[in-house]
């Protein structure tokens, strides 16, 4: 399986300043013990979708293809790309701290900061476009990053071979992210029908994470107060993001899993019940689910891998039991007699 939305230098909490507090040695084990976590519950690829810190998840990649540690193929993330007062700059004028994010204004900032991640060994640039729901402001419908910042980042990106990826919530964040060749559109929650047009028109290049398993999992895990979950109009985006992807899957869209795992009651390894949250919320049949779960993510990742054929990656897991017919088998690790990466068995 692959996840597509990788949180892998997560510490396993609910606040989300801590990502940020986390200094960079405790970082390092996270991510190392994440990914360890991750191949044994049957995942042998993850795209970074932003790290706390630019070299984090590259090292750890380096550590896992040297063979010295066991993990997926990682794809590994920039931090996230945010505009001066976007989602995730925390900074503050009356006291100097870390933020989780590399804040960037105009294009050369922007152009910079995707040479830097070069330079330094990522895979994958993460961009913030919009806000998000469940932090003070800006709120998940504000467009941040102008059209002109995500389009040099996609432009800058594509030079030198690196992927992009988008937190985009908003309507006209999705619409920014395909006019400019984003390459993974995460959330997509609030689309209109343009926008829903543009991602049809794109979908031969594009791909979507819909990201309903956080939605599940706020109502249905964290135990959060129904106030909380009001201010951060979970219900609401919820709706959202259900009408948005339903319609996505009816147009042949190809989707991924990947729901912001890697948080206290989300935590790495859960990952896989994804695929049943497919089914319930967005109408896929257990056969889509489990290939949005492997063959898409294979193509996005750009590898030979999530299928079974001659010349392709050997990464195979043996179920016990019929995942065509119970897809959720594969969401409990007891049920994985063999998880292969590459041939090898671990």
């Amino acid at each position: 399986m692959i996840e597509a939305h990788g949180h892998l230098s997560f510490p396993v909490t609910t606040y989300p300043t801590e990502i940020e507090d986390t200094p960079p040695e405790e970082a390092i084990l996270i991510t190392l013990h994440s990914a360890r976590t991750m191949l044994q519950a049957g995942f042998t690829g993850v795209i970074g979708a932003g790290s706390p810190r630019l070299r984090t998840e590259a090292v750890v990649r380096n550590e896992i293809e040297s063979g010295r540690i066991p993990g997926p193929r990682l794809m590994a993330s920039t931090p996230t790309l945010t505009a001066t007062g976007g989602l995730n700059d925390t900074s503050q004028m009356h006291q100097q701290r870390a933020v989780a994010a590399i804040v960037v204004d105009g294009r050369e900032e922007v152009r910079k900061a995707i040479r830097l991640g070069y330079r330094e060994g990522v895979d994958v640039v993460k961009l913030n476009i919009s806000g998000d729901d469940f932090f003070p402001r800006p709120h998940g419908r504000i467009t941040t990053l102008a059209e002109e910042e995500v389009r040099i980042a996609c432009e800058t990106a594509a030079e030198l071979g690196l992927k992009v990826v988008a937190h985009a919530r908003s309507a006209e964040s999705v619409k920014r992210a395909v006019r400019c060749g984003v390459n993974i559109i995460h959330h997509a929650d609030f689309c209109d029908d343009e926008a829903l047009d543009m991602i049809e028109d794109a979908k031969d290049r594009l791909f979507i994470t819909p990201t309903v398993g956080l939605y599940h999992g706020l109502l249905h895990l964290s135990g959060f107060p129904e106030a909380l979950l009001e201010r951060m109009i979970v219900r609401e985006a919820m709706a959202a993001n259900i009408k948005t992807h339903t319609e996505l899957r009816k147009r042949g869209v190809r989707m991924l899993i990947g729901g912001d795992y890697g948080i206290a009651f989300m935590p790495n390894g859960t990952n896989a019940n994804d695929i049943q949250h497919f089914i319930d919320y967005l109408g896929f049949s257990p056969v889509e689910a489990l290939r949005a779960a492997t063959f898409n993510g294979g193509q996005a990742m750009g590898l030979g891998a999530g299928e079974i054929r001659e010349g392709a990656l050997a990464d195979i897991l043996l179920v016990k039991g019929d995942p065509t017919v119970q897809p959720n088998l594969v969401a409990d690790k007891e049920n994985l007699l063999v998880i292969m990466k590459g041939g090898q068995i671990f």
